[in-house]
């Protein structure tokens, strides 16, 4: 189906001549239209907002189009109908058009609409005014306004008693008849359900500079809205650490002609946003939302959706040189935690980034979703990864009812943790550390720590350093002001890509 930018040619549609292909032999079928809708323009006037059915684009939008036109009746209160006009007779060579100009000199009455740009979803505006009811001014409180429309399409015929040619039409069921004024309540949404499944990627543009092309899925009750009023879908971004577009009053990204759309391609530099592109040291960050316009200029702005990031993560650029390669695997492996995302890579993990860690690990492995306990035992954290670690026992307390989530891990403590994931995992595996060897600094790594430690060595997962030392925790003051024995963010995710590539599937 050919979709149209919208551009509005409404004067242009009623001055230009009608060309009809149709014919007594291929008379079209026409369908009722798909909705009709009515709201205050804001500038005394109405806008109707008609949407045609799938099999009405297809005439229009075929190489051989019919020309099809939209027709326009109204009451004012419990009046009759303006025009309710059969179309049973031949009409003059003036055609439909030429009719309603003759006769009643009505604005927007009929136009047709092969010449006017629709929206993805089927949907125009067409703009009621005063005039083209015969009144002076709408007046909402005290009169009803209703209309409906339907479709027509105009032949070649003959009248069988004078014999002269001249224009037959075929008409459509009429719309849903819909109202405005006196005792009617809106049809425009005070709220808008957010975007669902936004995901994007990175595409190249023909002169090889970066572009992103975005998908999502649109719920029911926002396509409901966008009947009503036009809705518009809308991106949300930000560079890196920078602040989000709508949080810094800069333009979101939008579709063409800002209408309702479950795909969105996005060209930075050609929307005059970004200037240089630089996916290698940047991560490119977007969020979807709806929004619609009411009549007294109102904005409503559905909740984003969930974010999605493009580029290289804000971690890659912080962290070591020998944790890129580990980093980047992490990523693709959707090994780094929410937590983690954005982190300082060379600092120090504490006890909850790495919960988080060893249940993200845990769940990846295994492809299951784990629980957290009920109740919560701890009265200084209710974070639900926290309680999922403590439910597989891969993360204890420091008491029975403290978990200290912010207290730095060391190397022994992340061994242990990493130890009990692959436990969880794996329960009836073989841990047999019998054949391992001491480490040159074993008396300096708790007992409780021996078993993991020695696995994790074994298994390759935790080195030492050149003397072989595992360097579990810090032992003297100078030491834990140098972070000695701390585990890094960088280190430990590592850690869990190494013990994903020793047990994953």
């Amino acid at each position: 189906m050919i979709k149209k930018s919208i551009i509005w040619l409404l004067c242009i549609a009623l001055l230009m001549p009608m060309a009809t292909f149709a014919t007594e032999e291929n008379l079209p079928v026409l369908e009722k239209p798909a909705s009709l809708s009515v709201r205050d323009g804001g500038n005394n006037d109405i806008i109707l907002r008609l949407t045609q059915p799938d099999s009405i684009m297809e005439l229009i939008g075929a190489e051989d189009e019919i020309w099809i036109l939209y027709e326009l009746d109204f009451k004012i209160n419990d009046g009759p109908w303006k025009f309710d006009k059969s179309w049973d007779e031949v009409i003059d060579t003036d055609g439909v058009i030429g009719y309603y100009e003759s006769t009643y000199d009505a604005m927007n009455v009929v136009a047709s609409l092969n010449n006017i740009g629709h929206d993805e979803k089927n949907a125009i505006d067409v703009p009621i005014f005063p005039e083209s009811l015969g009144v002076d001014a709408f007046d909402f409180e005290n009169n009803t306004y209703s209309f409906r429309f339907r479709y027509l399409c105009e032949y070649d015929a003959q009248d069988p008693v004078s014999e002269e040619w001249g224009y037959k039409v075929v008409a459509s069921p009429y719309s849903e008849t819909v109202a405005i004024g006196k005792g009617q309540s809106s049809a425009i949404p005070d709220s808008l359900e957010s975007p669902l499944n936004l995901a994007g990627e990175l595409k190249t543009a023909e002169d090889g500079r970066p572009s992103f092309h975005f998908t999502l899925d649109i719920p029911q009750s926002v396509e409901e809205a966008n009947k009503s009023t036009p809705v518009a879908t809308k991106l949300d971004w930000k560079i890196g650490d920078g602040s989000w577009a709508t949080e810094s009053g800069v333009k979101p990204f939008e579709k063409a002609d800002n209408m309702l759309s479950y795909d969105v391609d996005v060209d930075p530099i050609d929307e005059g946003g970004w200037g240089e592109v630089d996916i290698k040291e940047n991560t490119y960050y977007f969020r979807a939302f709806f929004s619609f316009k009411k009549s007294d200029g109102s904005i409503v702005n559905s909740p984003f959706s969930n974010v999605i990031e493009i580029g290289s993560p804000k971690f890659y650029r912080n962290a070591s040189e020998w944790a890129k390669t580990e980093l980047e695997r992490a990523n693709e492996l959707g090994l780094v935690p929410e937590i983690l995302q954005g982190a300082d890579m060379t600092k120090p993990i504490n006890r909850e980034e790495f919960a988080e860690l060893s249940v993200l690990l845990y769940e990846k492995v295994t492809e299951t979703e784990s629980e957290p306990v009920s109740p919560n035992p701890f009265t200084d954290t209710t974070n639900p990864q926290i309680l999922k670690a403590y439910s597989l026992g891969i993360a204890l307390g420091v008491s029975q009812t403290n978990f200290a989530p912010k207290t730095l891990i060391n190397r022994e403590q992340c061994a242990t943790m990493l130890f009990r994931a692959i436990k969880a995992i794996n329960p009836e595996g073989d841990y047999s550390v019998a054949d391992v060897k001491d480490f040159p600094d074993q008396k300096y790594i708790s007992s409780w720590a021996v078993e993991a430690t020695k696995y994790m060595s074994k298994m390759g997962i935790i080195v030492g350093d050149a003397n072989g030392n595992f360097m579990p925790k810090a032992t003297t003051p100078a030491q834990e002001a140098v972070g000695y024995g701390m585990a890094t963010r960088e280190q430990a995710i590592a850690l869990s890509v190494r013990t994903y590539d020793k047990i994953g599937k």
